[in-house]
């Protein structure tokens, strides 16, 4: 609503039907808007959060980590879906599909910090500013587990990558896989460029070389995005390096093999719960019983829906979370 106004939205946004907005919003990425009509501006800078407009308590509730806690089956099949319906003829641009990825991972960094400030009210209720163009409350709901969530999730993208890494050199000692990895004093920046996530530094310089002339082509600036995407692995890997000593508030000479396979058991544990947590999120649906109702029998239901059990990207997220502990154990086993 509104003329000459923007709506900008990380990835993963996702509005519920019949929202309204109104100009100028920005939204975090994997921000869920539920079904309202939201009548102010509205700056949402949580990730992977819901957001309700509570209008009997005249207020604005924002839940981070929503779809970690309750929907995990729609974020990881939409990962996999973006991934699997990509039919470029030419893919130019290395499309990040993960929701854990250099620009999230940032977001969450500045999430956890943001929510640490925060002070419950005598009843234990958390309400910030900012949110919203308004003088009415906004809430922000399960901050504690919120907090230790994105510090959790922080850890199993960055150990990820390291096992990643780890896994294409085969290296043979744990001082190997580290002096593989260049330090940086901070955390990169990152920007989404037309899908591309890249970093600030690149962008920066591909500015500077569009304004002086050393690029004057649609196809050179095709060029560096190519570049730009066959180094992004690499980029990702010091970042999640980076990421991982910073929460862990550690420098490079502090992080041992023995602090390494201890993340790395964490790394399984994360994946588990995920694993599992995909599973309930979509058991849920199966024992609605407002979705039971128009089916005569279970057998019925499985019919039409197909058994629970059979699905299988399920099956292929248990199948991932076994795999994926099958080549930590033999890390630990091995790195010396």
């Amino acid at each position: 609503r509104g003329a000459d106004g923007e709506i900008v939205a990380g990835r993963g946004f996702w509005p519920g039907l019949c929202v309204s907005l109104k100009h100028n919003s920005k939204f975090a990425s994997f921000t869920i808007l539920a079904k309202a009509d939201f009548p102010n501006e509205l700056n949402i800078s949580l990730p992977f959060c819901l957001v309700s407009n509570d209008e009997s308590n005249d207020k604005l509730v924002i839940m981070p980590g929503y779809w970690f806690m309750y929907n995990m089956y729609a974020l990881a099949r939409n990962t996999w879906k973006y991934a699997n319906r990509d039919r470029r003829t030419e893919k130019t641009q290395h499309i990040e599909c993960d929701y854990l990825a250099p620009d999230t991972i940032n977001e969450i960094f500045d999430a956890i910090d943001f929510l640490s400030r925060l002070q419950p009210d005598a009843k234990g209720n958390y309400f910030a500013e900012g949110f919203e163009n308004s003088q009415r409350q906004t809430e922000i709901v399960k901050v504690p587990q919120v907090i230790d969530l994105f510090k959790e999730l922080t850890i199993f993208y960055s150990i990820t990558q390291l096992v990643i890494h780890a896994m294409l050199n085969k290296f043979s000692s744990f001082e190997e896989l580290k002096k593989s990895i260049p330090t940086k004093i901070q955390r990169s920046k990152w920007q989404n460029i037309g899908g591309q996530l890249m970093t600030v530094s690149d962008v920066d310089k591909m500015k500077r070389d569009i304004k002086s002339g050393k690029i004057n082509s649609w196809n050179q600036v095709h060029d560096c995005y190519r570049k730009s995407g066959s180094n992004y692995m690499n980029d990702k890997l010091i970042h999640a390096y980076t990421s991982l000593l910073e929460i862990e508030n550690i420098t490079s000479k502090q992080f041992t093999l023995q602090g390494f396979k201890e993340l790395l058991e964490k790394s399984v544990a994360t994946k588990t719960w995920m694993s599992k947590a995909i599973y309930a999120s979509r058991a849920k649906d199966y024992a609605n019983p407002f979705r039971k109702m128009v089916y005569e029998s279970n057998e019925e239901m499985n019919a039409v829906m197909g058994k629970l059990e059979d699905n299988q990207f399920i099956q292929e997220q248990f199948a991932e979370a076994d795999a994926y502990k099958k080549i930590v154990t033999g890390l630990i086993k091995n790195l010396k």
